[in-house]
């Protein structure tokens, strides 16, 4: 009997020291001993990635970690390993780097995170006109492709900074020649640049540098100053689901912008998407009042412009759908074969006069300079809640269409079409112009050869003095087209002086059918 209490004691002695072995390691974890089973949890490395604190970076927000970053990509580079990896953590940037950068990316290897609530990259603060953070070496590493960026926050830590009045070129991360990239679940603030930059600019020889098939999408974009995001010689690119709000954007939150002839800028697409731009300002640099009011997306091809002042086949073909904005417009200057479909807007007044980079319109559609063969631009479905100024411009171009689209409340008329022709058929517009100012439906000037209008309706939803809209189609000008307009069909309630205005020295020049009050 005393041996079987012996060897229970002796079990019994053994089950507490071991008990004592665990309780005593979550204990030290207390004050900073890590617990092999919380650090399973917490910091495995996944799957064909390099852990970038294996590489000697702390994310404890005060160690530079610019070399350790560096390393990593190295490394992975080196062994073909597809990523690295940033346990959660805030990991400081804080060496220079020079005019392209401070870490160069490498070919096939990309960056994931936890998430960017947990997951930071951060610029050191005291910079002047400070470098992007990552960029493309294209000397040394001349395409940047098969690549996911995934689950971090890049921050600029712009407050922190000091620039030069002109300085716009801090980025978060800039690609200019590669292909197969996608960003996802990441947050980019505080840049004085832009968010991301894809593509080239003033290529010397036709598409000497071009991005092909990049997607970011389920992203954030918050006080970006130039741009959230810029395509400029890319051919296949799809942006979606993404926030994009706060301060700056002084060109706009998405620009897909062409700067030369040598350059390639097709087929991007910007969908579910919301621009909210009722949260934050516009940059002092646009001059003019302060105002809320930016361009959520901005297509254009300025500087010299088209060879020949004739568009080419170089850049367009871009879908614009399905979004949500706030405090903002849709640009489109001198690109062709586009779609604008789907969009939502809701903008209040706001004086922008003397204000760079902004039209009053909700959709613009115009050329800036005189080029020819400008065609294939659709505008249908929008739905525009907007007291800024017209609902939708077109000027310059042929071969376009604004149908079924739904317009509230503009300050001027609701779709101003300017030496255009096309089809307009389906839309309804109410309540365009002011008490002082009346406005109509439709507003036409300019040469307008084989111009459709029907089936349209226009209504004032006020009674008596407080009627704002005149006419549901009126002609302006002169029209030196070849063919008469066709205006047929349409209806006009509560208007203050009829359906139709034509011009007074064409009043017979237009094909006029069926346009009914009521």
């Amino acid at each position: 009997m005393k041996l079987n209490l012996f060897i229970l004691a002796l079990f019994l002695l053994s089950s507490c020291k071991k008990d004592d072995v665990v309780i005593g390691t979550q204990l030290n974890n207390g004050i900073g001993v890590t617990s092999p089973v919380r650090s399973l949890a917490t910091t495995v490395t996944p799957a064909n990635a390099v852990n970038v604190k294996d590489q000697g970076a702390k994310g404890d927000g005060v160690t530079d970690d610019t070399k350790a970053i560096t390393n990593a990509l190295a490394y992975a580079k080196a062994h073909g390993v597809a990523n690295i990896y940033f346990p959660d953590g805030s990991y400081m940037i804080g060496q220079i780097g020079n005019g392209g950068g401070i870490i160069k990316l490498a070919d096939g290897v990309g960056m994931m995170g936890n998430g960017p609530a947990t997951c930071h990259i951060k610029l050191t603060g005291g910079r002047k006109n400070p470098n992007s953070i990552f960029y493309q070496d294209y000397v040394g590493m001349p395409s940047i492709g098969n690549l996911v960026i995934q689950g971090i926050d890049f921050n600029g830590n712009l407050p922190l900074q000091t620039y030069d009045a002109d300085y716009q070129f801090c980025h978060a991360l800039s690609i200019n020649n590669g292909k197969n990239i996608e960003v996802k679940n990441c947050k980019f603030q505080s840049f004085r640049g832009d968010g991301l930059l894809f593509g080239d600019c003033f290529e010397t020889t036709l598409n000497q540098h071009i991005v092909t098939n990049v997607n970011v999408h389920d992203s954030e974009f918050f006080n970006i100053y130039r741009e959230g995001i810029m395509f400029c010689a890319v051919n296949g690119a799809s942006f979606y689901n993404n926030n994009v709000h706060g301060d700056g954007y002084l060109v706009g939150g998405v620009d897909i912008e062409r700067h030369s002839v040598n350059e390639t800028v097709l087929n991007v697409a910007v969908y579910n998407n919301t621009f909210n731009f009722a949260d934050g300002y516009g940059p002092v640099e646009r001059g003019g009042p302060k105002v809320r009011y930016r361009r959520a997306v901005t297509m254009g091809f300025f500087y010299n412009g088209y060879k020949n002042a004739t568009a080419d086949s170089l850049s367009g073909h871009h879908k614009i759908y399905n979004n949500k904005i706030y405090q903002g417009q849709i640009d489109c200057w001198g690109i062709i074969n586009v779609s604008i479909s789907g969009n939502c807007f809701t903008n209040t007044y706001e004086n922008i006069t003397g204000v760079n980079f902004l039209t009053t319109s909700a959709i613009n559609i115009a050329d800036p300079a005189t080029t020819k063969g400008l065609i294939n631009i659709s505008a249908d479905n929008n739905i525009i809640n907007s007291a800024m100024g017209n609902g939708i411009v077109f000027h310059g171009y042929t071969r376009v269409q604004a149908n079924a689209n739904t317009i509230t409340g503009t300050r001027t008329d609701g779709i101003n079409l300017i030496n255009t022709s096309g089809y307009f058929y389906g839309n309804t517009i109410t309540d365009a112009g002011t008490t002082t100012q009346k406005a109509s439906g439709f507003i036409v000037s300019g040469d307008s050869s084989g111009l459709i209008i029907t089936t349209n309706q226009a209504a004032n939803t006020t009674a008596g003095t407080y009627r704002t809209m005149d006419y549901v189609v009126k002609i302006a000008g002169v029209n030196n087209g070849m063919v008469a307009p066709k205006i047929q069909n349409n209806k006009g309630k509560n208007m203050t002086a009829g359906i139709i205005s034509l011009y007074w020295l064409q009043s017979t020049f237009a094909d006029l059918l069926n346009n009914l009050a009521g």
